[in-house]
């Protein structure tokens, strides 16, 4: 029998692909530009976007799960999302500021 994959779980959750009673976000994101939601938060999902993938934090390991609008879609690779989300959590990281639940990143 196998077993459920809980990333799997937590990245749909995250992107509003399953309803889970338990967990209730108290904010929603949709901006046409990819997003990067921080895992492990209820404070905020992007229901509206896909998953490309999962980048972390280099200096406190903090995950994000990344995705474009679904409708909008990007004229960025997820790769050169990821590599923009890296140098913005690394600028947090030198100013001294904690990570946002959810970043825009710009297309």
């Amino acid at each position: 029998m196998s077993r459920p994959n809980p990333l799997a779980s937590a990245l749909e959750c995250h992107f509003g692909k399953l309803s889970m009673s338990y967990r209730k976000y108290k904010s929603q994101v949709s901006p046409i530009c990819p997003v990067a939601i921080k895992l492990n938060q209820v404070e905020v999902n992007a229901p509206e976007h896909s998953h490309w993938g999962i980048a972390s934090c280099e200096g406190c390991e903090d995950k994000f799960a990344i995705g474009p609008n679904r409708i909008y879609g990007s004229r960025k690779t997820d790769v050169d999302c990821a590599k923009d989300l890296e140098a913005t959590l690394a600028d947090d990281h030198g100013n001294g500021r904690a990570h946002a639940n959810s970043l825009e990143i710009p297309d």
